[in-house]
């Protein structure tokens, strides 16, 4: 064995997925001290495992990138956006013409009531069946939500037609808003109720033909062991929403 070999496992041992990786580095180490003849044929052989365990790896790798699965990342990344559209808006002429007609927040008004209505009439308003202690908290970070959507959508709307069109403005601004109130209700329907964080590994389980006397649907998982959240595929008597199965703090231990 020599530094080479060893920085080969070493390389290879990035593909293998996180929680497996000292294991795997220490067996394949191991297994280097009994080989006599082809060592660097047997280090480039680690290569091919490794990917194989990536590739075939049953829990997901989450990326090493900014996502929206914590509430306060996905808090921080509407905040920052908002305040992008802002600035850049309040720098247009076009938006000092608006404000000056006297009839923009008039006008902006009815767009939100429109587009909450088109929302209402194709669109689930209902977000499932939670504990009632956790109310306040989701319609909390909820309202939050939609607090910067409108922001993003009238400014962006705004930065968009200056570059697009004049008559981009209002079919803009009506497009987002639906757009944006249909993110805020879909998001929060696949958030833990406690953490607040994206639900994970969604599971089908069940199939049409058992609607009448089983349960059909898609099973999410919080990662922080809090509960289960069952999505049904078909609205039934007994699951017309979503429900929220909440599970006991000894379950943390495995997650």
């Amino acid at each position: 064995m020599t530094p080479l070999h060893l920085a080969l496992l070493r390389s290879a041992s990035l593909l293998v997925p996180g929680p497996d990786r000292a294991e795997w580095f220490a067996e394949w180490s191991a297994e280097l001290w009994h080989v006599n003849r082809g060592t660097t044929a047997f280090c480039l052989g680690a290569f091919r495992d490794a990917f194989w365990l990536r590739r075939n790896n049953p829990i997901p790798i989450a990326p090493h990138t900014f996502s929206l699965r914590s509430p306060l990342s996905c808090l921080l990344f509407l905040a920052a956006l908002a305040a992008v559209s802002i600035y850049f808006a309040l720098r247009l002429p076009l938006t000092r013409a608006l404000w000056a007609r006297g009839n923009f927040v008039p006008a902006y008004l009815f767009m939100i009531a429109l587009s909450v209505l088109i929302v209402s009439a194709t669109t689930s308003l209902a977000l499932g069946e939670y504990p009632g202690n956790r109310h306040f908290r989701r319609r909390t970070f909820l309202a939050i939500k939609i607090a910067l959507v409108l922001p993003i959508v009238c400014c962006g709307s705004l930065d968009l037609a200056s570059v697009i069109s004049m008559s981009f403005q209002s079919h803009g601004l009506l497009i987002g808003l639906i757009v944006g109130f249909r993110w805020a209700l879909v998001d929060q329907r696949r958030r833990c109720p406690v953490c607040l964080r994206l639900l994970t590994n969604p599971t089908r389980i069940g199939g049409p033909s058992h609607t009448f006397l089983d349960w059909y649907g898609t099973e999410l998982i919080c990662a922080q062991g809090h509960g289960l959240l069952y999505v049904p595929e078909i609205p039934t008597s007994c699951y017309s929403t979503q429900r929220w199965q909440s599970l006991d703090p000894s379950w943390t231990s495995l997650f």
